[in-house]
């Protein structure tokens, strides 16, 4: 089988659920490459640097210390302008519907996840993936 999605960044706080999301990614087959980043800082200068790797999905967490996701979004929109290649998820265990409200109206992101991330989800998200591609 041919992975759906070329390299998938994930981050997230928690090393638990880096490692979980990361596993369940490699699991599905539908994944070639996966990075994953503990602070959201690191994978915002991995973006910017243009080393690859680049994602093609980043599944990405909201509350996270010293940069949230929000956060990382503005300083990415910040660097890039409006265009951005990527597809971006929110995965997160926010049940807020002010923050699901808020990352839909974000013009990079495409979908609002509750963890934990399932293959049933990285299914999903190959098709939401091939529409955005």
């Amino acid at each position: 089988m041919t992975p759906k999605i070329d390299t998938l960044m994930i981050i997230d706080d928690s090393e638990i659920d880096l490692m979980l999301a990361a596993r369940v990614a490699e699991r599905s087959g539908q994944v070639a490459t996966i990075l994953r980043f503990q602070y959201a800082e690191k994978a915002l200068d991995h973006i910017r640097s243009g080393v690859s790797p680049q994602p093609s999905l980043i599944l990405l967490d909201i509350n996270m210390p010293r940069m949230d996701g929000f956060e990382f979004l503005e300083a990415l929109e910040g660097h890039l302008g409006p265009t951005f290649a990527s597809v971006v998820v929110m995965l997160t265990t926010s049940m807020n519907p002010d923050d699901e409200e808020r990352a839909e109206s974000h013009p990079y992101v495409r979908d609002f996840r509750n963890k934990p991330l399932s293959e049933e989800m990285i299914l999903e998200l190959c098709n939401l993936y091939a529409v955005a591609a």
